[in-house]
């Protein structure tokens, strides 16, 4: 139960991060706009996904509070992998996204594709991930959680990649950047986490304890929301929003006015 409830901490600072993300874009100032459409289109994204995991959570501890033979935990069992694997492509489809989104920008000055479409693209990863997890064999510890170690493998590589780019092109600020940079941390959590938990109960096989996992997990989302939340603060307050390079083109010093 108390990994569950670490897990429901998590879903909560997830949609507390996206809300937080959708002000940011909002409250950036014209001169900066350009870090505006990542912001919107990471708390679009995030408020999807934690919708999606706290759904999950709610579900888990209804099942769980049923009695493993009950048919609440039966469904929790069969909706497992359509759940996990439908936030992971999603994730992953985000990160393909944005990123194609900045390198075009960078490279031929292509303006964003309008939010809608962009967030097109995530849902059609998410609803991938759940068709992905319904064909996925019976629930068992080894298939599932193998699977999710995979696919997190993928998810963290995607996470690595829009990193990179976001340095390249220039187009996500600093602490857009270190709230995924600890999103990707996150993933290699998970990535230990569920490789070690689909060989539970094999002898001489080490597992770490999930709820430690989860915790830590749970405290590094917190940190995402604090560093989303100190960025508002200055941005409402004026403070400029600085990318991660020096911008060498004129409107980069330009001070901080509220449109």
């Amino acid at each position: 139960m108390r990994v569950l409830a670490a897990q429901c901490a998590m879903s909560l600072a997830m949609l507390a991060f996206a809300v937080l993300a959708l002000l940011i874009a909002r409250a950036i100032p014209r001169p900066e706009r350009r870090y505006a459409y990542a912001w919107a289109l990471t708390g679009c994204t995030f408020l999807a996904t934690g919708l999606n995991s706290l759904f999950h959570d709610v579900f888990s501890i209804i099942g769980f509070l049923g009695g493993p033979t009950s048919r609440p935990w039966a469904l929790v069992l069969w909706w497992h992998p359509v759940l996990n694997h439908s936030r992971t492509f999603a994730l992953t489809a985000f990160c393909v996204v944005l990123a194609l989104v900045l390198y075009r920008r960078t490279a031929v000055g292509a303006e964003p594709p309008p939010l809608r479409t962009a967030m097109a693209g995530v849902l059609g990863g998410m609803v991938l991930g759940g068709l992905v997890g319904w064909w996925e064999p019976d629930f068992t510890n080894f298939t599932h959680y193998s699977a999710v170690a995979v696919f997190d493998v993928l998810e963290m590589v995607a996470f690595m990649a829009v990193l990179a780019v976001g340095i390249a092109s220039g187009g996500i600020d600093r602490a857009l950047w270190l709230s995924l940079a600890l999103n990707g941390f996150i993933l290699a959590l998970s990535v230990l986490l569920f490789a070690a938990e689909a060989h539970l109960g094999v002898a001489g096989q080490w597992a770490p304890r999930p709820l430690h996992v989860q915790t830590l997990k749970a405290v590094l989302r917190c940190l995402m929301v604090a560093v989303a939340l100190r960025h508002l603060l200055g941005v409402s307050r004026g403070r400029p929003v600085r990318g991660l390079l020096p911008d060498p083109r004129p409107f980069a010093s330009t001070p901080s006015v509220h449109a």
